[in-house]
């Protein structure tokens, strides 16, 4: 652990609300499990000790806990995974909603509906079904799970069931459902789940840990909050990265893109060294996010990229101007209005050809991200169209959280020279150019390379964002901006 990382645990530690802020590769989830491992010990040491206080004599009876939470499903699914080698010394517990577990288990009669996030996030974690609530419940070490078993075959013959039948077996779930709280020591859940009647009835969190808190809406944050009692609050997060998703413009005005993690963003720790990007790509997001202060502790092997006289260089921008289109995608959230740009998309392809053909890097360490849905249905039907494999096509939006050896950047606007405005005013900005100004999304895109960033876009129109104004003379000053047609890598180095 470097100083910044022990500097944030202390504070957790010591103080009953802590925020953290961990920029992109400095090891927040890795703070957050350590925070949780001295949380444990402290509980049961505290168990152990002598009781000199007035408790609640209700409260006392409930299973003492650690709860970790998230905004969604994959955040705590991170978290959890990483638990998973803990789990005789943490004893932690994965409880996802009803509404998750009926994907595996439905039950006749159940009202419960899949939202939207539910459907998008699909099945829970196979990988976590060894401390999943849900799949506890039915493995030999529970007592209920034989009556469990039991009615899950019946329903999967399609049986019927009469209305006591059904309340049965939902009583019998709930128990055991209890059964497993109580032995656990660390319950993992998303916030709104934290509100679940039957972990409110067992579980009395005496820490509550929120991570990627900066991406969850202030009322989603309080859930758990408000739901219990806690002795301490960790929010760990990242406000310069992405930010809650709001859709209703009313909201929007009213604030509800502020996190709770924004707000009290002025007494945040910073975990200040990043051990994910070559020093070069976490040069301008340093300066630009995170005041310089973001440090980098790790030697990439040189890029494949060439810049200028067959330079190597771990960050390149590749000028091409493109024709922007409009496509109607079909995405989670429906139909809906996007983005491409065919010639970007082809120069994005190439690029990962040459990476993979040339320098022989593995197609499973390559991303090519966009901000736009209808971009990356075109880009996977050109890999699809040149037998390539493996290449990871990601929104920006789903990608924080993930890092690749490289990262092809496709910013998709475009506009011919004779239509950029001189003086581009705030609204041209926004027509022209849209959420590819917005810095949280740049700062998630340009920072998921380890070794090699090459962005692909019209530097001419990109120019008039002061965002990429800034980042096209930070690449300009490198000598590292070149026309995209004329982009080369190196081919491997013989041993």
């Amino acid at each position: 652990m470097n100083e910044s990382q022990n500097n944030a645990i202390r504070q957790a530690l010591k103080n009953s609300f802590t925020l953290i802020q961990g920029p992109p590769g400095t090891g927040k989830t890795v703070v957050g499990v350590h925070i949780v491992y001295w949380f444990h010990k402290m509980n049961l040491e505290a168990s152990n000790a002598k009781k000199t206080r007035e408790t609640n004599e209700a409260e006392e009876t409930k299973k003492t806990c650690i709860l970790y939470c998230g905004p969604s499903n994959k955040s705590v699914d991170v978290v959890a995974e990483y638990l998973l080698r803990f789990t005789e010394t943490l004893r932690p517990l994965r409880v996802y909603s009803e509404q998750m577990e009926m994907i595996e288990f439905p039950y006749p009669g159940s009202i419960l509906q899949l939202s939207r996030k539910s459907i998008r996030e699909g099945k829970p974690k196979a990988e976590l079904r060894s401390i999943t609530l849900h799949h506890r419940i039915r493995t030999s070490q529970n007592p209920f799970s034989t009556l469990i078993l039991s009615f899950d075959a019946r329903i999967r013959r399609e049986e019927d069931l009469t209305d006591e039948e059904v309340e049965q077996y939902k009583h019998i779930l709930s128990k055991a459902r209890q059964y497993e709280l109580a032995k656990h020591d660390v319950i993992l859940c998303t916030c709104t789940a934290a509100a679940s009647p039957s972990l409110k009835l067992i579980v009395n969190p005496r820490e509550i840990l929120i991570d990627e808190c900066a991406m969850a809406t202030e009322p989603e944050a309080l859930i758990p909050l408000v739901s219990y009692k806690p002795e301490k609050i960790v929010l760990l997060g990242d406000h310069k990265q992405l930010r809650p998703i709001v859709q209703n413009e009313l909201l929007r005005k009213l604030g509800m893109e502020k996190s709770l993690f924004e707000r009290y963003m002025d007494q945040a720790v910073m975990l200040d060294t990043q051990y994910r990007m070559h020093e070069e790509i976490c040069a301008f997001p340093s300066m630009e996010f995170y005041k310089g202060r973001l440090k980098t502790d790790v030697i990439r092997p040189t890029s494949v990229l060439h810049a200028e006289w067959k330079r190597c260089t771990p960050i390149l921008f590749g000028h091409v101007v493109g024709e922007e289109v409009s496509l109607v995608v079909s995405s989670e959230k429906g139909n809906e209005n996007s983005k491409a740009n065919l010639e970007e998309a082809e120069m994005a392809v190439r690029v990962a050809k040459l990476l993979i053909n040339v320098s022989k890097v593995r197609p499973e360490t390559i991303a090519i991200l966009t901000p736009y849905n209808a971009q990356v249905s075109e880009i996977q039907k050109l890999l699809l169209k040149s037998e390539i494999q493996n290449v990871a096509v990601s929104t920006i939006m789903k990608s924080q959280g993930s890092e690749w050896r490289y990262v092809i950047l496709s910013t998709v606007r475009s506009l011919p020279c004779s239509e950029i405005e001189t003086e581009p005013t705030k609204s041209w900005i926004m027509k022209n150019l849209g959420f590819v100004t917005d810095p949280n999304q740049v700062n998630v895109g340009i920072t998921r390379a380890q070794e090699g960033l090459c962005i692909i876009g019209n530097r001419n129109l990109l120019h008039c964002s002061s965002l990429w104004k800034k980042l096209l003379k930070h690449f300009t000053a490198k000598n590292c901006v070149v026309n995209a047609k004329d982009i080369t890598v190196q081919k491997p180095r013989a041993r």
